[in-house]
């Protein structure tokens, strides 16, 4: 784990990676996403301290509309 930013996992459908890859990429510097298990639908999402309450307000507003599971 890195000392300057935040990893979250989750497990989500893997038909969604690639929606929440660009949702995440759309705003500028809030995560980076990286899929760890393309076929279990595990992502990772690097966060900035500094970000870390617009990620969860993303990952909140996502869960309306998709099934996205923290798991670490």
């Amino acid at each position: 784990m890195h000392c300057d930013s935040l990893n979250y996992q989750y497990e989500v459908d893997k038909k969604d990676i690639a929606y929440i890859v660009s949702v995440v990429e759309a705003y500028d510097h809030l995560a980076v996403v990286r899929t760890l298990d393309q076929g279990r639908g595990l992502i990772e999402l690097l966060i900035s301290p500094d970000y870390i309450d617009d990620v969860n307000e993303l990952i909140e507003n996502l869960k309306k509309e998709i099934p996205i599971r923290r798991i670490n």
